[in-house]
Protein backbone atom coordinates (compact mmCIF):
# COMPACT_ATOMS: atom_id res chain seq x y z
CA UNK A 1 0.00 0.00 0.00
CA UNK A 2 1.47 3.39 -0.90
CA UNK A 3 1.60 5.88 1.96
CA UNK A 4 0.86 9.38 1.63
CA UNK A 5 1.84 11.82 4.98
CA UNK A 6 -0.28 15.22 4.83
CA UNK A 7 0.39 18.19 7.07
CA UNK A 8 -1.15 21.28 7.41
CA UNK A 9 -0.14 23.91 10.33
CA UNK A 10 -3.58 25.74 9.96
CA UNK A 11 -5.96 22.81 11.01
CA UNK A 12 -7.75 24.06 14.12
CA UNK A 13 -8.98 26.98 11.77
CA UNK A 14 -11.15 24.64 9.32
CA UNK A 15 -11.09 27.40 6.83
CA UNK A 16 -10.79 27.02 3.20
CA UNK A 17 -7.22 26.04 3.24
CA UNK A 18 -8.40 22.89 5.44
CA UNK A 19 -10.89 21.85 3.61
CA UNK A 20 -8.42 22.19 0.26
CA UNK A 21 -5.79 20.04 2.60
CA UNK A 22 -8.43 17.60 3.99
CA UNK A 23 -9.99 17.01 0.48
CA UNK A 24 -6.53 15.65 -0.95
CA UNK A 25 -6.31 13.47 1.87
CA UNK A 26 -10.14 12.07 1.25
CA UNK A 27 -8.93 11.04 -2.86
CA UNK A 28 -6.73 9.30 -1.85
CA UNK A 29 -7.86 7.40 1.15
CA UNK A 30 -10.24 6.31 -2.18
CA UNK A 31 -6.91 5.47 -4.74
CA UNK A 32 -6.05 3.16 -1.80
CA UNK A 33 -3.59 5.37 0.00
CA UNK A 34 -2.02 4.82 3.48
CA UNK A 35 -3.21 8.65 4.67
CA UNK A 36 -0.91 9.85 7.87
CA UNK A 37 -2.05 13.46 8.84
CA UNK A 38 0.54 14.85 11.31
CA UNK A 39 -1.16 17.00 13.73
CA UNK A 40 -0.77 16.99 17.35
CA UNK A 41 -4.07 19.38 18.42
CA UNK A 42 -7.58 18.80 19.41
CA UNK A 43 -8.20 14.53 18.29
CA UNK A 44 -11.90 15.79 17.45
CA UNK A 45 -10.82 17.72 14.35
CA UNK A 46 -11.38 14.61 11.86
CA UNK A 47 -15.27 14.53 13.61
CA UNK A 48 -15.56 18.30 13.08
CA UNK A 49 -13.99 18.38 9.90
CA UNK A 50 -16.62 16.35 8.35
CA UNK A 51 -18.87 18.00 9.87
CA UNK A 52 -18.13 21.15 8.59
CA UNK A 53 -17.13 20.39 4.99
CA UNK A 54 -19.36 16.98 3.94
CA UNK A 55 -16.03 14.82 3.90
CA UNK A 56 -15.20 11.28 4.60
CA UNK A 57 -12.14 11.16 6.46
CA UNK A 58 -13.03 7.45 8.18
CA UNK A 59 -8.93 5.65 7.74
CA UNK A 60 -7.20 8.88 7.97
CA UNK A 61 -4.20 8.01 10.88
CA UNK A 62 -3.38 10.89 12.81
CA UNK A 63 0.21 11.17 13.96
CA UNK A 64 2.13 13.39 16.09
CA UNK A 65 3.18 16.92 14.54
CA UNK A 66 7.10 16.85 13.42
CA UNK A 67 7.28 20.23 12.21
CA UNK A 68 6.65 21.99 15.78
CA UNK A 69 9.21 24.61 15.70
CA UNK A 70 12.64 23.47 16.68
CA UNK A 71 11.53 20.27 18.00
CA UNK A 72 11.78 17.65 15.67
CA UNK A 73 15.70 17.55 14.35
CA UNK A 74 16.23 17.31 10.10
CA UNK A 75 17.90 13.42 10.92
CA UNK A 76 14.35 12.54 12.38
CA UNK A 77 12.53 14.02 10.06
CA UNK A 78 14.18 12.37 7.70
CA UNK A 79 13.87 9.05 9.30
CA UNK A 80 9.97 9.92 9.49
CA UNK A 81 9.17 11.20 5.87
CA UNK A 82 11.36 9.15 3.74
CA UNK A 83 9.25 6.01 4.24
CA UNK A 84 6.54 7.56 2.78
CA UNK A 85 5.66 7.86 -1.29
CA UNK A 86 3.88 11.36 -1.34
CA UNK A 87 3.91 14.05 1.04
CA UNK A 88 1.57 16.80 0.73
CA UNK A 89 2.95 20.16 2.82
CA UNK A 90 0.66 23.21 3.52
CA UNK A 91 3.34 25.91 3.30
CA UNK A 92 2.50 28.58 6.41
CA UNK A 93 5.88 30.55 4.50
CA UNK A 94 8.60 28.53 5.32
CA UNK A 95 9.77 25.64 3.46
CA UNK A 96 10.67 22.60 5.28
CA UNK A 97 13.03 19.37 4.11
CA UNK A 98 11.30 16.87 3.24
CA UNK A 99 12.69 13.68 2.19
CA UNK A 100 9.71 11.20 0.77
CA UNK A 101 9.48 9.80 -3.05
CA UNK A 102 7.14 12.70 -4.09
CA UNK A 103 7.19 15.52 -1.99
CA UNK A 104 4.49 18.01 -3.05
CA UNK A 105 4.51 21.93 -1.81
CA UNK A 106 1.09 23.61 -1.35
CA UNK A 107 0.61 27.12 -1.09
CA UNK A 108 -2.21 29.42 -0.62
CA UNK A 109 -0.93 32.34 0.52
CA UNK A 110 0.43 35.05 -1.79
CA UNK A 111 3.22 36.32 1.13
CA UNK A 112 5.29 39.53 -0.38
CA UNK A 113 7.93 38.71 1.92
CA UNK A 114 11.83 40.33 1.15
CA UNK A 115 14.12 37.03 1.61
CA UNK A 116 17.97 37.80 2.63
CA UNK A 117 20.40 36.32 0.38
CA UNK A 118 20.82 33.36 2.97
CA UNK A 119 17.39 32.55 3.09
CA UNK A 120 17.11 32.33 -1.11
CA UNK A 121 19.71 30.34 -1.14
CA UNK A 122 18.36 27.42 1.86
CA UNK A 123 14.96 27.87 0.13
CA UNK A 124 16.74 26.86 -3.24
CA UNK A 125 18.21 24.07 -1.98
CA UNK A 126 14.98 22.73 0.06
CA UNK A 127 13.07 22.86 -3.07
CA UNK A 128 15.31 20.79 -4.77
CA UNK A 129 13.31 17.78 -2.78
CA UNK A 130 10.01 18.64 -3.87
CA UNK A 131 8.89 17.28 -7.56
CA UNK A 132 5.96 19.57 -7.38
CA UNK A 133 4.42 23.38 -5.81
CA UNK A 134 0.81 23.61 -6.46
CA UNK A 135 -0.97 27.24 -5.93
CA UNK A 136 -4.85 27.60 -4.83
CA UNK A 137 -4.54 30.55 -7.64
CA UNK A 138 -3.08 32.69 -10.49
CA UNK A 139 -3.01 35.50 -7.93
CA UNK A 140 -1.18 33.39 -5.00
CA UNK A 141 0.71 31.79 -8.05
CA UNK A 142 2.25 35.76 -9.09
CA UNK A 143 3.71 36.03 -5.92
CA UNK A 144 5.13 32.56 -5.05
CA UNK A 145 6.71 32.32 -8.62
CA UNK A 146 8.48 35.70 -8.12
CA UNK A 147 9.34 35.44 -4.46
CA UNK A 148 10.77 31.90 -4.92
CA UNK A 149 11.87 32.33 -8.16
CA UNK A 150 10.37 29.14 -9.37
CA UNK A 151 7.62 27.69 -11.55
CA UNK A 152 4.40 26.55 -10.06
CA UNK A 153 0.79 24.59 -10.91
CA UNK A 154 -2.29 26.53 -10.17
CA UNK A 155 -4.40 23.95 -8.98
CA UNK A 156 -7.98 25.45 -7.94
CA UNK A 157 -9.78 24.69 -4.62
CA UNK A 158 -12.25 21.41 -4.83
CA UNK A 159 -16.03 22.61 -4.69
CA UNK A 160 -18.20 19.63 -4.58
CA UNK A 161 -21.04 21.16 -6.94
CA UNK A 162 -22.79 18.38 -6.39
CA UNK A 163 -24.24 19.00 -3.20
CA UNK A 164 -25.65 21.89 -3.99
CA UNK A 165 -29.01 22.99 -4.67
CA UNK A 166 -30.05 25.62 -7.66
CA UNK A 167 -33.95 25.73 -6.55
CA UNK A 168 -35.83 28.44 -8.30
CA UNK A 169 -38.04 29.54 -5.85
CA UNK A 170 -35.47 31.45 -3.93
CA UNK A 171 -36.41 34.41 -0.99
CA UNK A 172 -35.03 37.71 -1.35
CA UNK A 173 -31.71 36.95 0.67
CA UNK A 174 -28.46 38.32 0.17
CA UNK A 175 -25.95 36.37 1.76
CA UNK A 176 -22.33 36.42 2.81
CA UNK A 177 -20.49 33.60 4.17
CA UNK A 178 -16.85 33.92 6.21
CA UNK A 179 -15.79 33.56 9.61
CA UNK A 180 -15.95 36.28 12.25
CA UNK A 181 -12.48 36.08 13.49
CA UNK A 182 -10.18 38.69 11.80
CA UNK A 183 -7.37 36.15 10.74
CA UNK A 184 -4.98 37.48 8.07
CA UNK A 185 -7.38 38.44 5.51
CA UNK A 186 -11.00 39.71 7.25
CA UNK A 187 -14.29 39.05 5.37
CA UNK A 188 -15.51 42.64 6.17
CA UNK A 189 -18.61 42.23 6.71
CA UNK A 190 -18.76 45.58 8.57
CA UNK A 191 -18.67 46.86 4.98
CA UNK A 192 -21.47 44.56 3.55
CA UNK A 193 -23.52 45.62 7.04
CA UNK A 194 -23.36 49.36 6.36
CA UNK A 195 -23.74 48.79 2.31
CA UNK A 196 -27.32 47.06 3.36
CA UNK A 197 -28.50 49.96 5.55
CA UNK A 198 -27.34 51.93 2.83
CA UNK A 199 -29.38 50.31 0.13
CA UNK A 200 -32.55 49.53 2.50
CA UNK A 201 -32.50 53.11 3.82
CA UNK A 202 -32.80 53.99 0.29
CA UNK A 203 -35.71 51.47 -0.76
CA UNK A 204 -38.19 51.86 1.77
CA UNK A 205 -40.16 48.95 0.84
CA UNK A 206 -37.36 47.00 0.67
CA UNK A 207 -38.38 42.93 1.59
CA UNK A 208 -34.42 41.67 1.46
CA UNK A 209 -32.80 40.80 4.47
CA UNK A 210 -29.09 40.03 4.62
CA UNK A 211 -27.67 36.76 6.19
CA UNK A 212 -24.14 36.57 7.29
CA UNK A 213 -22.94 32.98 8.28
CA UNK A 214 -19.08 31.98 8.89
CA UNK A 215 -17.40 30.28 11.95
CA UNK A 216 -16.18 31.65 15.06
CA UNK A 217 -13.17 29.93 17.10
CA UNK A 218 -14.39 31.49 20.08
CA UNK A 219 -17.69 30.94 21.78
CA UNK A 220 -19.85 33.72 19.99
CA UNK A 221 -20.57 35.56 23.41
CA UNK A 222 -16.90 35.98 23.63
CA UNK A 223 -16.03 36.97 19.79
CA UNK A 224 -15.76 41.08 20.54
CA UNK A 225 -16.17 41.17 16.41
CA UNK A 226 -18.97 39.23 16.23
CA UNK A 227 -21.05 41.57 19.06
CA UNK A 228 -19.49 44.66 17.35
CA UNK A 229 -21.10 43.70 13.89
CA UNK A 230 -24.35 42.69 15.35
CA UNK A 231 -24.88 45.83 17.22
CA UNK A 232 -24.24 47.71 14.35
CA UNK A 233 -27.02 45.48 12.48
CA UNK A 234 -29.47 46.56 15.29
CA UNK A 235 -32.86 47.83 13.86
CA UNK A 236 -32.22 46.37 10.43
CA UNK A 237 -33.17 43.02 8.42
CA UNK A 238 -29.72 41.54 9.15
CA UNK A 239 -29.60 37.90 10.79
CA UNK A 240 -25.91 35.83 11.58
CA UNK A 241 -25.70 32.63 11.25
CA UNK A 242 -22.71 31.39 13.63
CA UNK A 243 -20.85 27.98 13.22
CA UNK A 244 -23.22 26.47 10.49
CA UNK A 245 -22.72 22.78 9.88
CA UNK A 246 -22.35 21.90 6.08
CA UNK A 247 -26.35 21.25 5.80
CA UNK A 248 -27.39 24.48 7.31
CA UNK A 249 -24.87 26.02 5.01
CA UNK A 250 -25.99 24.33 1.80
CA UNK A 251 -29.88 25.56 2.86
CA UNK A 252 -28.70 29.04 3.28
CA UNK A 253 -27.24 29.29 -0.41
CA UNK A 254 -30.16 27.51 -2.04
CA UNK A 255 -32.79 30.50 -0.52
CA UNK A 256 -30.21 33.41 -1.58
CA UNK A 257 -31.20 35.23 -4.86
CA UNK A 258 -27.39 37.18 -4.60
CA UNK A 259 -24.08 36.57 -2.65
CA UNK A 260 -21.76 39.52 -1.28
CA UNK A 261 -18.24 39.11 -0.71
CA UNK A 262 -15.86 41.82 0.84
CA UNK A 263 -12.62 40.72 1.81
CA UNK A 264 -9.72 42.41 1.12
CA UNK A 265 -11.63 45.42 0.44
CA UNK A 266 -9.03 48.69 1.04
CA UNK A 267 -6.35 46.31 0.79
CA UNK A 268 -3.02 47.22 -1.23
CA UNK A 269 -2.20 44.08 -3.13
CA UNK A 270 0.67 45.03 -4.01
CA UNK A 271 1.93 45.40 -0.03
CA UNK A 272 -0.28 42.85 1.36
CA UNK A 273 -1.52 40.73 -0.96
CA UNK A 274 -1.96 37.91 1.66
CA UNK A 275 -4.67 40.10 3.14
CA UNK A 276 -6.93 39.74 0.02
CA UNK A 277 -9.26 36.69 -0.77
CA UNK A 278 -6.54 34.32 -2.41
CA UNK A 279 -9.12 32.23 -4.27
CA UNK A 280 -13.07 32.40 -2.45
CA UNK A 281 -14.53 28.78 -1.90
CA UNK A 282 -17.43 30.16 -0.52
CA UNK A 283 -18.27 32.66 -3.68
CA UNK A 284 -18.16 29.62 -6.16
CA UNK A 285 -20.56 27.08 -4.02
CA UNK A 286 -22.85 30.39 -3.77
CA UNK A 287 -22.71 30.12 -7.89
CA UNK A 288 -23.75 26.31 -8.04
CA UNK A 289 -26.40 27.07 -5.76
CA UNK A 290 -27.91 29.86 -8.41
CA UNK A 291 -26.77 32.81 -6.13
CA UNK A 292 -25.49 35.47 -8.22
CA UNK A 293 -21.97 37.19 -7.10
CA UNK A 294 -21.47 40.91 -6.42
CA UNK A 295 -17.80 40.82 -5.16
CA UNK A 296 -14.59 42.95 -4.48
CA UNK A 297 -12.26 43.27 -7.14
CA UNK A 298 -9.45 41.97 -5.34
CA UNK A 299 -7.20 38.75 -5.03
CA UNK A 300 -8.43 35.65 -6.60
CA UNK A 301 -12.16 36.69 -6.65
CA UNK A 302 -11.41 38.19 -10.03
CA UNK A 303 -10.79 35.03 -11.80
CA UNK A 304 -13.74 33.34 -10.26
CA UNK A 305 -16.83 35.27 -12.34
CA UNK A 306 -16.86 36.77 -15.41
CA UNK A 307 -17.85 40.43 -14.37
CA UNK A 308 -21.03 41.33 -16.35
CA UNK A 309 -22.03 37.65 -17.10
CA UNK A 310 -22.26 35.83 -14.63
CA UNK A 311 -21.84 37.91 -11.78
CA UNK A 312 -20.58 41.55 -10.82
CA UNK A 313 -17.02 42.70 -9.86
CA UNK A 314 -17.26 46.68 -7.71
CA UNK A 315 -14.29 48.58 -5.93
CA UNK A 316 -16.60 50.59 -3.60
CA UNK A 317 -19.16 50.73 -1.43
CA UNK A 318 -21.21 52.63 -4.00
CA UNK A 319 -20.85 50.47 -6.83
CA UNK A 320 -21.87 47.51 -4.23
CA UNK A 321 -24.88 49.36 -3.71
CA UNK A 322 -25.50 50.31 -6.99
CA UNK A 323 -25.20 47.34 -8.86
CA UNK A 324 -27.02 45.08 -6.27
CA UNK A 325 -30.07 47.34 -7.28
CA UNK A 326 -29.61 46.70 -10.19
CA UNK A 327 -30.70 43.19 -9.76
CA UNK A 328 -32.91 43.47 -7.36
CA UNK A 329 -34.82 45.93 -10.08
CA UNK A 330 -33.92 43.54 -12.82
CA UNK A 331 -35.95 40.22 -12.44
CA UNK A 332 -34.84 38.63 -15.79
CA UNK A 333 -31.21 40.01 -15.56
CA UNK A 334 -31.20 37.97 -12.27
CA UNK A 335 -32.07 34.85 -13.68
CA UNK A 336 -29.73 35.02 -16.49
CA UNK A 337 -27.11 35.54 -14.30
CA UNK A 338 -28.46 32.70 -12.39
CA UNK A 339 -28.09 30.44 -14.97
CA UNK A 340 -24.68 31.77 -16.00
CA UNK A 341 -22.80 31.91 -12.36
CA UNK A 342 -24.45 27.71 -11.68
CA UNK A 343 -22.72 26.35 -15.41
CA UNK A 344 -19.31 28.80 -14.85
CA UNK A 345 -19.21 26.67 -11.09
CA UNK A 346 -18.38 23.37 -12.68
CA UNK A 347 -14.75 24.80 -13.35
CA UNK A 348 -13.92 24.81 -9.97
CA UNK A 349 -15.62 21.39 -9.56
CA UNK A 350 -14.30 18.67 -7.29
CA UNK A 351 -13.93 16.00 -9.89
CA UNK A 352 -11.69 18.81 -11.99
CA UNK A 353 -9.79 19.26 -8.96
CA UNK A 354 -8.94 15.47 -8.62
CA UNK A 355 -8.19 14.33 -11.89
CA UNK A 356 -5.69 17.20 -11.78
CA UNK A 357 -4.31 16.23 -8.83
CA UNK A 358 -3.91 12.73 -9.69
CA UNK A 359 -1.88 14.07 -12.46
CA UNK A 360 0.51 16.14 -10.47
CA UNK A 361 0.89 13.46 -8.01
CA UNK A 362 1.90 10.69 -10.80
CA UNK A 363 4.46 12.92 -12.11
Amino acid sequence: MLKVGIYDPYLDTLGGGERYCLTVAEILLKQGYQVDLFWSGDKTLLDKANNRFSLNLLGINILPDIFIFNKTSVFKKFSITSKYDLFFYLSDGSIPFLFSKNNLLHVQVPFNKRLTTANKILNLIKLTFFKNIVCNSQFTQKFVDKNLSTKTIVLYPPIDIDKFNAITSKGDIILSVGRFDNILNAKRQDVLISAFKTLFDHNHNLSWKLILAGGSLEKPENNSYLKHLKYISLKYPIEFIVNPDFDVLRNLYSQAKIYWHAAGFEVDEKLNPENTEHFGMAVVEAMASGSVPVIVSKGGLNEIISDKVDGFLWHDTKELVSKTQHLIGSPILLAKMSKSAIIKSAKFSKENFQNKLLSICSK
